[in-house]
Parts: structure tokens; sequence; C-alpha cells
């Protein structure tokens, strides 16, 4: 009896000897995510942040481990709201949440706006509008994990690889300057970030601690925001005291060939004059102006752009943008007028 009690021990140690040797067995086969292989290019880019900004290997590893490839960011991108046509874009921005929100803003931050003002020759409306066609003044910051977009469009969408590889850089950057979890950080599915929506190499440039706390927050700061804003408009080329953009008229040519030269302002108004543009409004001759088109359901309409509109196109390449930006600022300052003075609204 003694012999098979102690043969039965020696068995069941066997079987848990070769059980464990097959659970350390199977640990040794996946190794931690810090050391798995990842894309080549994903690894080329690891190499490049150790390389150049000193970065720990096995924390990038980890960190590209846990980022999700979203191919909503994709489509997003493709189809941004600003390609569709100048009628269906304005109601889409200029509507009245974003005016009442606007007259709000600018009430509850009226002395930091007019300091930014004063500072960098922006005008309150033109930021508070802004941030209004952003964000709705924070309403809507982004629900996508900025780490998952810009990964997903440095590679998995050649069209603009390189500049969202460089923006994903700067995010990292960005994140151990700030002491964020890149993982948590949440934005737009281009990667833009916190009310005025900046983009990561825009916030490491231009964003300023307009409120003294030292820090920079563009989230939960209004006057971090509003001194952002300002200070990359006037960065951009702002100029102070001169028009955004003005309507015209094009006289008996074509216009195509006047609409190709470009959005940058390249003539001046007297010049566009002699080509068969001519505002419809009293301005300078010797403005520099670009000229563009505004689709509308009847038809063309045409504007002059002059340097302060080539400043707001910095901020997002598209005319509708910058449009929506001049037009919703107007609207806003009507309406904080209208009610200042106690006038009740048309009905």
């Amino acid at each position: 009896m003694m012999r098979r009690a102690i043969g039965l021990v020696l068995y069941w140690l066997g079987c848990g000897l070769v059980a464990l040797c097959c659970v350390v067995r199977s640990d040794a086969q996946t190794p931690p995510s810090e050391f798995r292989p990842l894309r080549p290019e994903i690894e080329q880019f690891i190499s490049y942040m150790v390389r150049t900004h000193g970065f720990a290997a096995p924390q990038l590893r980890a960190l590209f481990t846990q980022t999700q490839p979203n191919p909503g960011v994709v489509r997003a991108i493709s189809a941004p709201a600003t390609s569709k046509p100048w009628y269906e874009f304005k109601p889409l921005f200029v509507d009245g949440s974003r005016i009442s929100g606007g007259v709000a803003f600018w009430n509850d931050n009226a002395a930091v706006l007019s300091r930014a003002a004063n500072e960098f020759g922006v005008p309150e409306d033109i930021i508070v509008a802004l941030i209004g066609i952003e964000t709705r003044y924070g309403k809507r910051t982004g629900s996508y994990r900025v780490m998952d977009a810009l990964t997903t469009l440095a590679f998995d969408w050649p069209a603009r690889g390189e500049y969202f590889r460089s923006e994903l850089e700067e995010f990292l950057l960005l994140a151990r300057e700030q002491r964020w979890n890149p993982m948590s950080v949440r934005g737009s599915f281009a990667g833009a970030m916190g009310l005025p929506q900046f983009m990561p190499g825009s916030y490491r440039r231009y964003a300023v601690d307009y409120d003294g706390d030292g820090q920079i927050d563009l989230w939960a700061s209004s006057a971090d925001v509003i001194g952002s804003v300002a200070g990359y408009l006037r960065y951009s080329g702002w100029k102070a005291g001169q028009p955004v953009a003005a309507p015209a008229r094009i006289d008996g040519v074509d216009p195509r060939p006047l609409l190709e030269l470009g959005l940058r302002p390249s003539l001046n108004v007297g010049e566009w004059r002699g080509r068969g543009a001519t505002s419809l409004r009293p301005v300078n001759p010797d403005l520099a102006a670009c000229l563009f088109s505004l689709d509308l359901l009847d038809g063309p309409e045409f504007w002059f752009g002059f340097d302060n509109f080539y400043a707001l196109l910095q901020y997002n390449r598209s005319r509708n943008y910058a449009m929506a930006i001049l037009e919703l600022a107007r609207e806003i300052t009507t309406e904080r007028e209208r009610l200042a003075a106690g006038v009740a609204p048309e009905q």
C-alpha cells in the first residue's frame, strides 16, 4: 500500500511539473506587448522617435499595441462638410444656436476678448465665431481617441500620410510635455483638440497660457483658447483694421481664368478691375485680393478675399469655412447689439 501511495504522489507531482512547463513555455511564446513586433512602418516610426527624441522603444511599442485603426476616420476625412456647396454648408454652421452661443460666450469673456483684440489685432467677433464654427463653444470637441485617429491617418491614408506622421510625432511630444496619457486624449477625426481644434503641431507652437496659471489648457480655460486663436491668426498674417472680404462683380469676361489664380491674394483691387472684376463695396484699390466664388442655388456669387481672408484659410483651407466665420461674426455682433439695446427680434 505504501509503495502504491508513494507512486500516486510521484505521478501527480510529475503531471503538475509537466503542466507548469507548458504554462511557462506558453508565456515564453507570447512576449509582453512592448516586445511584440508591429507593422514595419510603425516599427520604423518608433525607431525614429527613439533616435530623434529619446523615447523608450518598449513604451512606444506598448502604446501602439493599444492603438486601434479606425476606418471611420478615413471615411470622415475623405468627405468633410466643407466640401458641400455654400448653400448647404452655411445653414449647418451659421445657425441660431451658434449665434446665441456666441453672444453668451462673448459676454462671459468680454474682458479677455477685448485684451486679445488689442494685443493681437483680431476683432472679438472673429475670435468668437471661429470657436463657434469649430466646436460650438466646447459642446463638440470630438469623440475620437487622438492616438487612434493620427495613427490611422499616418499609416492607412497615403494621400496625406507624411503630414499625419508629422502630427503624430508632435502629439507624442506634446503628451510627454503635458504629462498626458496619450490614450486618454480625445479630439476630431483628424486629431484636432480642444475648443479651437488645434492640431498637435499648432498646440505646441501657438497655444499660449493666456490666463497666467502656468498651464496651457485648450479645453477648460477660455482665456487660453481666446489668446491662442488670436495669436494663431496674427501669426498667419492677420492685419488689424483691414477687411476680410467684399462682394465682387465680373463684367464681360469668362470668370474661370480669374478664379484659377487661386486663393492667395495675388493682385490688388485696381488690377482686378482691369481684368473685369469690380468690388461692390468701396475698398482701397491698393489692397491685395484673391477672387473666389460661392455656390448659390441660382448660380455662383463672386467675392474678393483680402489678406485677412487668407489668414482664416490657414486655419482651414476652405473658402466655405472662412466665409462661415465672417458671416457668423456679423450675425453674433448684430444679435449682441440688438440685445444690448433692448430691441425685440423681427417676427
